[in-house]
């Protein structure tokens, strides 16, 4: 069974570099476009790890990081 990863940023490039990444190294990914999109993932799926940006709309990194906490 592969590892869940939630990749959280605003940036779509990014999301998609993580993506094929981390997809290409066997992981199951899981995306959110800023950090409230994030939260609202988190209620549907648990993931084994977070990578997150910090500067994003609505919620940033650190107010994602301290409301998952």
């Amino acid at each position: 069974m592969s590892k869940t990863v939630l990749t959280v940023d605003d940036s779509r490039t990014m999301r998609d570099m993580l993506l094929m990444v981390l997809r290409g190294a066997g992981f199951n990914v899981v995306q959110a476009e800023d950090g409230q999109d994030g939260l609202d993932v988190l209620k549907t799926v648990t993931p084994d790890v977070i990578i997150t940006d910090i500067n994003m709309p609505r919620l940033d990194g650190y107010g994602f990081i301290e409301k998952v906490r």
